[in-house]
């Protein structure tokens, strides 16, 4: 272990009866997530936890990748991505999330594409939230460039 490297990062989560939770972060850029499930029938409100999931990867993988490429002199114009999660049933009936994969646009023009290059494959090895996971799910990676 490495502990002369360890850092910790805790959330705090309140239920505030049975349609409202809330997630205090600790962070300044977002400091509390509130899931209301208030006027949303049972049958709705599934799939939060694995939308927060989805949304870490992606959000720590385009930043990463941005940072990457910002660092190298790239002009990153624009980012959009996406990720999507595939839930299975294990060997005892339990639902899991077996793959999560992101998909990144960046645009970029012509004279950044050896960076763009160079970052996509260092990229390929993930980021901290997407590393962190890969021993239990299956993380794949698309990054493509589009016309700014």
């Amino acid at each position: 272990m490495y502990e002369d490297n360890a850092s910790e990062i805790t959330v705090e989560y309140v239920r505030e009866g049975e349609d409202l939770h809330r997630l205090i972060t600790g962070s300044d850029a977002f400091p509390e997530i509130r899931i209301d499930y208030s006027n949303i029938p049972p049958d709705k409100r599934g799939g939060s936890a694995v939308r927060l999931l989805c949304a870490s990867n992606l959000y720590c993988f385009a930043g990463t990748l941005a940072a990457a490429l910002t660092a190298r002199g790239a002009d990153v114009k624009s980012m959009t991505g996406k990720a999507t999660a595939l839930k299975e049933k294990d060997e005892i009936r339990r639902t899991k999330i077996t793959e999560i994969a992101l998909s990144i646009d960046v645009a970029l023009y012509e004279k950044d594409m050896p960076v763009f290059e160079k970052c996509k494959k260092i990229m390929q090895r993930g980021c901290l939230i997407t590393y962190s996971l890969e021993d239990a799910i299956e993380i794949k990676y698309e990054i493509n460039t589009i016309k700014p």
